[in-house]
């Protein structure tokens, strides 16, 4: 298509713009590139030598430490440079148990604690089957009520009112038994199934199995006595002028935190105790 003549006019405008600016620059250019360069300024060196000053040495604010106060967490909680206390790490309850080393213990605080720990164990449910007599729909299972161990024969539909419980169902069946890596065998295993009214709920127990609650509980004397005291997290008791709480109760390891008050400590001792060697637990009422 042809250009029009207002087109043609526009073109040829832009053109003669393009030459006029680039005439313009050229000459610029050509001009500075022309220009001699100015005189350089003259360096003058002082004739005096260099001597070199040192600025003041800003002042310096000492203070003397007071002696550190004791700690909110307890006397144990002890701390030093090159003889750091032992940490124990509990994967079960993921925290952290502190005791400091013996050599930072004055003798106040190694004075005895008043309890020691004897054992931990888990709760047993307070009816176990331990055994069965007779054979099919005659047999008859063997209970043992933890609370007074008492054994007794019983079947399904007995009840046992101070335990709160009622054997729903009784059987004898034979069942495939696995004993570690060996080929699993057919055995004979009553099996039975409790109805906990306290707890409103169904529990089933076996001849081969204890079963348990979930509760630990632990065992505990004054140094020296055999006769064990049988506590639970939470409980508190009297031995003498102190008074004992059980914070916290742990088989992995066995131990138990505890805190002690008395009208001679200035603030409750906290310890965690470890069970002492070669004891087992003595009941005061004498049971196992």
């Amino acid at each position: 298509m042809a250009a029009s003549s207002s087109d043609k006019v526009l073109i040829g405008f832009a053109l003669l713009l393009a030459l006029a600016s680039a005439g313009v620059f050229g000459t610029l250019a050509f001009r500075q590139s022309a220009t001699p360069p100015g005189p350089l300024p003259r360096v003058e060196l002082a004739h005096a030598p260099y001597t070199a000053i040192a600025p003041d040495a800003p002042p310096i604010k000492t203070e003397t430490w007071g002696t550190p106060t004791a700690q909110t967490r307890g006397r144990d909680w002890i701390y030093d440079a090159f003889t750091p206390p032992e940490i124990f790490y509990n994967a079960r309850s993921k925290q952290f148990t502190v005791k400091p080393p013996s050599s930072l213990l004055d003798e106040d605080q190694q004075e005895a604690f008043g309890l020691e720990l004897i054992a931990v164990r888990p709760e047993p449910f307070r009816l176990q089957l331990i055994g069965y007599a007779g054979n099919d729909a005659s047999a008859k299972g063997m209970f043992q009520n933890m609370l007074s161990g008492k054994l007794e024969l019983a079947t399904a539909g007995r009840r046992f009112p101070e335990l709160g419980l009622t054997i729903r169902a009784f059987e004898v069946s034979q069942q495939s038994i696995r004993s570690g890596e060996s080929m699993a065998t057919r055995q004979r295993v009553a099996t039975a199934v409790i109805r906990d009214e306290k707890a409103g709920r169904d529990v089933t127990l076996t001849h081969r199995d204890r079963v348990f609650t979930g509760t630990l509980f632990a065992f505990v004397a004054a140094p020296g006595e055999t006769a064990a005291r049988e506590v639970r997290t939470g409980d508190t008791f009297k031995l003498g002028d102190a008074t004992y709480r059980i914070d916290r109760i742990e088989t992995t390891p066995a131990t138990i935190e505890v805190t002690k008050e008395s009208a001679t400590l200035i603030q409750p001792d906290r310890r965690t105790l470890t069970p002492r060697e070669g004891d087992e637990p003595e009941r005061p009422d004498g049971g196992g």
